[in-house]
């Protein structure tokens, strides 16, 4: 199309706002499209004088002018959007010509309105946009803390491979949702736009309820975050008095009612409470953006949908989860959510990325460079490239490789190319780039940190999130894989009790004389209680989710974290105490063990450079009473070691962490679980890593898949053939 210069625009009136806005956006169009004015005149059959007009930002067009403008430039444009556009800037319009003008001598008159002008002509704003009334003084938080609540949860994403990074954030595209998930009928507006629209976008679903959904990697919390900013920074929050903020959803658990929503938004704001949350929500003072609702399981997330049918109706907010787990939960309960409307993410095209990233590089020849790249991607939409680049969080790490790096675009659709190496090459480059752990000291200021120990942290994560299929909490499932299921653990304990119960029955002589506490009475009623407690303890201690770095927050939570983490240290103590051992071989167990605890310490804290924490010490404790209840047996030390060893091996991080260093040959040694905790909370910084109340997950998929595939050592991986 033509690109000539042509005649120059007139100066923009922005004594309207909105009308201005509205005639920028028309130039912009038109100049994206590449028209020229002659060119748009034989398109739209307007005169040269009113297109002209539209532009300057002084003068309403009409709106079959606009709308015949906007299909000779763009005829996939989003119509609805245009016309709120429009009916906007007439409003403004019509409002500045009925402002009263000064008139001479300082009085001020309202002018003349115009003879056609009646009440039926003027501008009708709906009442699902329009601000509410809201009382002096509502309920909850002043709106100052509100507002610096929003300000926290809506800081951008700090990646420089992010959505949102420079030079400009990715252009990503959106479709409208249907209505098969959706409460929309047949004449509802067409939410189709790109990634700066998204305001306007929520406008038109009268500013309620919004869903915003994709594929992982796509986008959709950085769109989130991105409306929320222009929410909060457009007439005081939205323009409706809601103030928006970002709540994750992980780690929720829906209950019969709202309430646990509510309860479960108040923690996330600062002094306020499960009531003052229904009030601002009731008062359109409060707009939830619930984040990471495909977190939640298959059972949760319909209880969830329920839960958010049964908030007000008129209580808006805006839920952000993924395309297939959101709509299976639709499917499978046959509800959707009343009043929503919804918007998905699309994948980033070779259209979308033209313009954009190639726009941060200076140089002429690298811009040069991408033409054929994109030219091909266009033509050949299987391309290993077009998926790799379809993904946001990917494309914005080739844009730092080969437009703002020395590598060549070329290498892209190379004729060996495949998504698993570019995949690779880009994600190596992030992180021999980016890495947040060059040059990082400890707290002390002492030696640096050991590069490997954080790669092998971060590998064993990557594999344990792939077998649990979701995030993963449990230390000792980073150690020595998934957890046991009911059926097994169940078999363990059953194994143990069988065993202590042998025990007994072999410590009895046959002649009431028990050997090893040297009573003439037979193993009674109380010790097979006894084993059936301990392996009820260990039953239960298999089974739950072991976080010592994260206690839950409400004091039942607390004590039941506590009693599981005692079981292992009470159940050994309770078969000492039963046994009634002798003092002075557990006087001489205890010191001979303690060195060969303070030794193993000692050559931990050598090798991962971190002291060892207290609570690791503390379960340490647990191995002088197994050796001691083992030397206090004379002749039956084989029989004991099968009944105590499990105990310690099975259910203990420790344990679990020594038999994970055997299985790997001394490589994890100095990956105890104090480091290990420590390693995972930092990777969270640079957003490599996403904690939840859930556990730990990575952000984006790819970066999951590297570090699972990777070999177990950054050495190792300088000849890994993936990364050439």
């Amino acid at each position: 199309m033509g690109t000539g210069r042509g005649r120059p625009q007139r100066p923009l009136d922005t004594t309207v706002p909105a009308l201005a806005e509205l005639a920028q956006e028309l130039r912009e169009l038109r100049a994206t499209a590449g028209l020229k004015l002659d060119e748009l005149y034989t398109l739209t059959h307007w005169s040269k004088g009113a297109l002209s007009a539209a532009t300057t930002g002084r003068d309403l067009p009409r709106w079959d002018l606009v709308r015949a403008w906007v299909t000779a430039c763009d005829p996939d444009a989003n119509l609805d959007l245009w016309e709120a556009r429009h009916s906007r800037a007439r409003a403004q319009y019509e409002r500045s010509r009925l402002a009263p003008v000064p008139a001479e001598g300082g009085r001020t008159e309202p002018p003349h309105a115009p003879d056609v002008l009646d009440v039926a002509d003027a501008p009708v704003v709906p009442a699902a946009t329009a601000a509410p009334a809201v009382p002096a003084g509502p309920a909850g938080p002043r709106p100052s803390s509100l507002e610096r609540d929003a300000w926290r949860t809506l800081a951008p994403d700090r990646r420089p491979w992010g959505v949102a990074a420079h030079p400009a954030a990715i252009p990503l595209r959106f479709t409208t949702v249907g209505p098969d998930f959706t409460d929309t009928g047949s004449d509802a507006a067409d939410l189709t736009g790109r990634y700066d629209q998204i305001g306007e976008i929520f406008a038109l679903t009268g500013r309620r309820r919004l869903l915003i959904l994709g594929d992982r990697g796509s986008g959709k919390t950085q769109l989130a975050r991105h409306l929320g900013t222009r929410l909060l920074t457009a007439d005081g929050g939205g323009g409706a008095g809601a103030v928006p903020v970002l709540v994750s959803l992980r780690g929720w658990r829906p209950g019969h009612g709202p309430d646990s929503l509510l309860g479960w938004i108040a923690d996330a704001l600062t002094g306020c409470t499960a009531e003052d949350v229904r009030t601002l929500l009731g008062r359109h003072r409060l707009l939830p953006l619930l984040d990471d609702f495909d977190s939640l399981t298959l059972r949760q997330r319909g209880r969830a949908l329920h839960t958010f049918n049964q908030l007000p109706e008129q209580a808006p907010f805006v839920l952000i989860s993924g395309w297939p787990e959101f709509t299976r939960a639709v499917e499978q309960t046959d509800t959707v959510i009343a009043a929503s409307a919804g918007v998905r993410l699309l994948p980033v095209g070779a259209a979308d990325l033209d313009g954009w990233i190639q726009r941060s590089s200076r140089s002429r020849t690298k811009q040069q460079e991408w033409a054929p790249v994109l030219e091909a991607i266009a033509a050949r939409p299987e391309l290993p490239a077009a998926t790799v680049l379809a993904d946001p969080t990917l494309a914005g790490a080739a844009r730092l490789l080969y437009t703002d790096g020395r590598a060549v675009p070329s290498e892209l659709v190379a004729e060996d190319a495949t998504v698993e190496s570019l995949e690779a090459r880009l994600v190596r480059n992030l992180f021999s780039s980016f890495s947040p752990y060059r040059n990082h000291r400890d707290a002390d200021g002492g030696r640096l940190f050991q590069e490997q120990h954080r790669h092998q942290a971060l590998h064993l994560l990557a594999r344990r999130e792939l077998e649990e299929g979701g995030a993963v909490a449990d230390l000792r499932v980073l150690y020595r894989g998934r957890r046991p299921s009911r059926l097994r653990a169940g078999v363990h304990a059953a194994l143990l009790v069988l065993l202590i119960w042998l025990f007994l029955g072999i410590t009895d002589d046959g002649t009431g004389a028990n050997d090893l506490t040297g009573s003439s009475t037979a193993p009674d009623a109380g010790e097979y209680l006894l084993s059936l407690v301990i392996g009820s303890g260990w039953y239960v201690y298999l089974r739950h989710r072991l976080d010592p770095g994260a206690a839950p927050a409400d004091p039942v939570g607390r004590v039941r974290f506590r009693l599981l983490q005692s079981i292992p240290v009470a159940a050994a103590w309770m078969l000492v105490l039963a046994f009634e051992p002798d003092a002075d071989l557990a006087l001489l167990a205890l010191v001979l063990v303690s060195l060969l605890l303070g030794c193993a310490v000692w050559l931990a804290e050598q090798a991962s450079s971190r002291p060892a924490p207290r609570w690791f010490l503390s379960e340490l404790a647990l191995l002088p009473v197994l050796f001691f209840t083992v030397s206090l047996t004379p002749g039956f030390d084989l029989l004991l070691l099968p009944v105590f060893l499990p105990v310690l091996l099975g259910v203990t991080v420790t344990g679990h962490w020594l038999r994970a260093v055997l299985t790997s040959r001394f490589a994890l040694w100095g990956l105890y679980p104090g480091v290990l905790l420590e390693l995972l909370a930092e990777a969270t910084g640079p957003e490599i890593l996403r904690a939840g109340p859930d556990g730990w997950s990575f952000t984006h998929p790819a970066v999951a898949r590297w570090y699972r595939d990777a070999p177990a050592g950054p050495a190792e991986a300088e000849d890994d053939p993936r990364m050439d």
